[in-house]
């Protein structure tokens, strides 16, 4: 297993739709190195492609609750409701970063496991989210382009707010910590 560094928001590799999983991709290994990371990040969802892998999967929480996980293989959606809810939405291409972004409230899927399998499912609520958040990588797409340059330019500014603040709070007790990225200054 291994834990993989998160690419930078604007690396062209998130831009990049994927093809199906490669027939020589060792499924049993990304999804444990993709739940290590995701884990690692405190993430609720991660796409392979965040992390360099360029292969058609990303793994997420299934039920956040009981803090079960999975993962899929070449996802689809196959159906998704008219009705829509407007939530915040944060992604780990974007530590910091809260935005407003409407999707569907229920979708059906289609996915692959570890082993080929196909499962077919429901999901409602923020799993439907984070399915949707995470097929959006898949396609080349981040939650970015959900919103309006108005609404995007504002959460940056907050973000870059927020890690001021959390730097002089952690100078003010004598050091950054460990997890603060050089690049945050």
């Amino acid at each position: 297993m291994a834990i993989h560094q998160l690419i930078k928001s604007d690396n062209l590799l998130l831009t990049i739709p994927l093809s199906n999983v490669s027939e020589e991709a060792d499924r049993k290994q990304i999804k444990e190195d993709l739940f290590e990371t995701m884990d690692n990040f405190k993430g609720i969802g991660l796409s392979g492609n965040q992390v360099g892998i360029m292969e058609r999967v990303f793994v997420m929480y299934s039920n956040f609750t009981k803090r079960e996980k999975i993962v899929c293989f070449n996802p689809k959606i196959t159906f998704e409701s008219e009705t829509q809810e407007l939530m915040d939405e944060g992604c780990l291409s974007y530590p910091g970063m809260w935005l407003k972004v409407k999707r569907s409230s229920w979708i059906e899927v289609e996915y692959e496991d570890e082993n080929g399998e196909v499962i077919k499912d429901t999901f409602t609520d923020l799993t439907a989210r984070v399915f949707q958040h995470e097929m959006d990588h898949m396609e080349g797409v981040d939650f970015t382009k959900k919103v309006s340059r108005l609404r995007l330019d504002r959460a940056k500014k907050r973000a870059t707010k927020q890690r001021k603040k959390l730097i002089n709070m952690s100078l003010s007790r004598g050091g950054l910590d460990s997890w603060l990225p050089s690049d945050a200054w």
